[in-house]
């Protein structure tokens, strides 16, 4: 799959995502949020929680809620302690976000914790998440970043994709969080970057093959 570079210095992929045909998505890391993208974020953040839970939040997001977050994701973005990647349609429709929460301690600098991630539940299941862990794990290099870490609920649909992806569990928490009256465990795990971009690579690889009709290459 060709990964080019667009206007934005962004890096745009031709996707090919089942019934919506290829799609044109890009995959940018803006260093501010401005009112557009805030809105964008919202909308994306209340898609999500209808679908998959988000930990910190309840299944509704409340206004006051989103301009919390969004007022701490300025600042933190501002301070440099977190990269944000924003996946966004040709069309201009944000699908994805994740959040790299940044180690500025010293002896800690080689590891980056994968926070917040989101991705519209159209585009769930296809080559979305083996493009954006590509892009992680550029970014990571660039960055001097060696160990990738994550926290996620027990059970759900983004602790099977993280195993799916190759990061595996270092230690649990049963308390980990509490929604709807009940105690949820939770999984804290990790992964090399280096391994994490050749698994998406092999991935991406291997999928592209797939949907290639024969005599044909990517």
């Amino acid at each position: 799959m060709n990964r080019t570079l667009n206007t934005a210095g962004e890096a745009s992929y031709q996707v090919p995502m089942g019934a919506l045909g290829t799609v044109e998505l890009c995959y940018g890391w803006p260093q501010q949020i401005d009112a557009v993208l805030e809105e964008k974020i919202i909308g994306l953040m209340r898609l999500t929680t209808a679908s998959a839970p988000i930990i910190g939040f309840a299944e509704e997001i409340s206004d006051a809620e989103a301009r919390q977050y969004l007022q701490d994701l300025r600042g933190n973005l501002a301070a440099g302690k977190i990269r944000l990647l924003s996946i966004v349609t040709g069309g201009g429709e944000l699908i994805g976000l994740c959040t790299l929460r940044r180690n500025l301690n010293p002896n800690n600098r080689h590891i980056t914790d994968l926070a917040k991630g989101m991705i519209h539940e159209d585009y769930r299941g296809g080559l979305v998440l083996p493009v954006a862990f590509q892009e992680i794990a550029l970014q990571c290099e660039q960055d001097g970043v060696e160990l990738l870490t994550l926290d996620v609920r027990d059970g759900t649909p983004a602790h099977h994709a993280w195993q799916r992806f190759g990061f595996t569990t270092y230690g649990t928490l049963p308390d980990y969080a509490r929604a709807q009256g009940k105690v949820h465990a939770g999984h804290f795990m990790m992964q090399k970057v280096s391994d994490l971009k050749a698994r998406a690579a092999q991935m991406l690889q291997a999928r592209v093959a797939r949907a290639q009709p024969e005599g044909q290459t990517a």
